[in-house]
């Protein structure tokens, strides 16, 4: 008997449906369907997670990358010494555009009887162009002076170019070694600075959320290899002609309406806040100063039309400005200050205008007048390199609404009180934001006068009160601050005010013979007579101060001009002896052997630089010449390169490559590489640091 025809199961239809109808829950399908998606996309997700960690255990194992804290340990100070990390700043800029932090040696736990000091802030803060006679070294010695009972530490972590994105990752380090004060001073890269909406360093201003998470992939040893991989296959122009100060930002304008500012003022607050955030929970007090700058006498860097403007306005308002600069030239400063006003009716968003108009008010007796223009001048420039009003406001509002524990110096307003018919000049600015000796006297007296009453409870010895502050000529001979150096920073000045972006401002060629008469007028200074005079205050002020490293320094290179080498080499190892982590004094070594004609020890002393730090491109560039000179060619043209990699402004090294081994051109190098590789460039034989835990 035939059995029964199974029927053929329809189109579409599921099994499971016959076990739901045999008693199973009618949500058991959904829930296992559920879990079944959860798994894949815990899969989907786990997977490449997985793969990335191994990548970034194998990346850690071979060596390959660099530690991103700020301070790391070196071999050469020892496990209990923190150093200052010369690669912090690759997370921030193209390696061949990096500018990199002073050299620091501290302890990892403060003494006892120490009082632990940390300086933020950018190229001012750290007192360029002379950041020897900065302002956080005239404080220390105001400090010294004045509580003898006291060790200071004043620890300056600032450096050039980086701005508040920056900062913030240095103040979280510093947050772990015990300072009892923090002084920011900091606010006028925000605009040309990493992330910021001039900049030519990378991204402008993109969303802080796309900043942190750059950051952090970029300090995962697989973030550095794409970052390294990116920049080899896209190089840019601007890293490839390397570090070329300022002019370097010259095609990048910002309007003072340009809807990024807004976005830059927000980032800054957002910074600022956590870097007093991260200050009081480490237990300092933060001390804040608004920025000061060059406004009387620096004119704008750039200036541009309101975009609006009709060719009919231009044209009226050309009329009226070449009829208010005829007038001012003429001494007529009402007129011009008539002209200048109908000018601005037209664009009143020109710089040059308005600081032409507030120097005819000034000169016509109207400070209040000259004041608000002059500002505006300054906040209308569209190469942005000074703090404008907006951003110093920010800094008050920030220290106002903050807890007990944040002051404020507000070194804007104080400057301009010392004469208060004029805003600050070159009384005490060398150019637009940094200081001459008499400016970093005064930020350092009014960052002394705020610390004072917290230092009150130190015993001062048998007077009733502390003494008074130690005046700034006092200061200068500690610091073995002289003519001879004067005449120094006069000729890094002048070679600075070479640069195409000082050339096009308003006034340049009377600026510069003002400070070619200066030249001059300090030349005995830098001849033999002068240059014992201040080898002679070097050495009594290093009577007071033995361990300074910047005074032996200072007192080396003194010596190496004067033509003794011996005592020149004695300093440099001093150097080296109180900062040995650090690649400068073995490479000056390696200079004055090679000078003597002894290669040999030429070629140690570089490669001991190197050993300490294989990043250092003059000791690549030292070594690279002198196994050109010896004809071995494979050996000198590694070095160069590398040097080149690091810093493609050393013209010797370009020259060297250049020639060839027999007078002949070689092949043109491949392109600039970021050293953040498993090459030896970055992965030494004798490692120089190791990642902070």
């Amino acid at each position: 008997m035939m059995g029964p025809v199974s029927r053929p199961r329809e189109r579409g239809s599921k099994p499971a449906r016959a076990d739901r109808e045999q008693g199973e829950p009618p949500d058991a399908t959904g829930r296992t369907s559920r879990r079944r998606w959860a798994f894949r996309l815990v899969a989907a997700g786990a997977i490449p997670l997985l793969g990335l960690l191994v990548v970034e255990c194998l990346l850690r194992l071979t060596g390959f990358g660099y530690p991103t804290g700020f301070f790391v340990h070196h071999p050469a100070t020892g496990p209990d010494r923190w150093v200052e990390n010369q690669r912090f700043p690759w997370r921030f800029f193209p390696v061949p555009l990096t500018r990199h932090p002073n050299p620091v040696v501290i302890a990892a736990r403060k003494p006892p009887g120490t009082c632990r000091i940390f300086v933020f802030g950018e190229s001012a803060a750290e007192g360029d162009p002379a950041p020897a006679f900065g302002f956080s070294r005239i404080l220390e010695v105001l400090l010294r002076d004045r509580y003898p009972q006291l060790r200071f530490e004043v620890v300056n972590v600032a450096f050039t170019a980086i701005n508040s994105h920056v900062i913030l990752p240095i103040a979280r380090d510093c947050a772990r070694l015990e300072g009892d004060f923090w002084l920011v001073y900091m606010g006028n890269n925000e605009v040309i600075g990493p992330f910021g909406t001039g900049t030519v360093l990378g991204r402008q201003a993109p969303p802080l959320p796309l900043v942190r998470l750059t950051l952090a992939l970029k300090a995962t040893r697989v973030g550095q290899l794409l970052d390294a991989a990116g920049q080899w296959l896209r190089p840019g122009t601007v890293a490839e002609q390397g570090w070329r100060g300022m002019s370097m930002f010259l095609d990048h304008r910002v309007r003072r309406g340009d809807p990024g500012l807004a976005r830059v003022y927000r980032h800054f607050g957002h910074n600022l806040g956590q870097i007093l955030k991260q200050g009081r929970a480490a237990g300092a007090r933060v001390i804040v100063s608004t920025m000061v700058s060059r406004v009387r006498d620096w004119p704008p860097f750039a200036s541009l039309h309101r975009p609006d403007l009709t060719a009919t306005q231009r044209q009226a308002w050309e009329e009226h400005y070449q009829a208010a600069v005829a007038a001012e030239e003429a001494g007529d400063f009402a007129a011009a200050i008539r002209h200048y006003e109908q000018a601005a009716q037209l664009d009143d968003t020109h710089a040059e205008l308005l600081y032409r108009w507030g120097r005819a008010c000034l000169a016509a007796g109207k400070t209040a007048d000259a004041r608000r223009h002059l500002t505006a001048a300054r906040d209308s420039d569209t190469l942005r390199f000074r703090t404008d009003s907006r951003l110093n406001e920010i800094i008050r509002e920030f220290v106002a609404s903050s807890s007990d524990g944040v002051h404020l110096v507000d070194a804007e307003r104080a400057f301009a009180e010392v004469r208060p018919e004029e805003l600050p000049g070159e009384e005490w600015l060398y150019e637009h934001v940094h200081f001459n000796f008499a400016g970093n006297y005064r930020l350092a007296r009014l960052f002394a006068d705020e610390l004072a009453p917290h230092l009150a409870s130190v015993p001062a010895g048998p007077q009733a009160q502390p003494p008074p502050w130690l005046a700034e000529e006092r200061c200068a001979a500690r610091l073995a601050y002289s003519d001879s150096q004067r005449h120094d920073v006069a000729r890094i000045l002048e070679r600075r005010f070479a640069e195409a972006i000082y050339q096009g401002q308003l006034g340049h060629t009377s600026r510069l013979a003002r400070l070619e008469a200066e030249i001059m007028s300090l030349r005995a200074s830098a001849k033999t007579t002068g240059r014992r005079r201040a080898l002679e205050l070097c050495r009594q002020a290093l009577a007071t101060a033995p361990d300074d490293w910047v005074l032996h320094d200072l007192a080396a290179r003194l010596l190496g001009v004067l033509g003794d080498a011996n005592g020149a080499q004695a300093a440099w190892r001093e150097v080296a002896r109180l900062i040995p982590h650090h690649a400068r004094p073995y490479t000056e070594l390696a200079k004055l052997d090679q000078a003597r004609g002894d290669l040999e020890a030429a070629v140690a002393g570089f490669r001991q630089a190197l050993a300490v730090n294989p990043d250092a491109a003059e000791a690549l560039e030292g070594l690279g010449l002198i196994y050109a000179s010896q004809g071995r060619s494979r050996e000198a043209n590694g070095y160069l390169r590398r040097a080149l990699r690091l810093d493609p402004t050393r013209q010797a090294a370009r020259d060297a490559l250049a020639q060839g081994p027999s007078g002949s051109t070689p092949p043109r190098p491949r392109r600039q590489r970021r050293p953040a590789t498993a090459r030896s460039t970055v992965n030494p034989v004798a490692a120089p640091c190791r990642r902070r835990s």
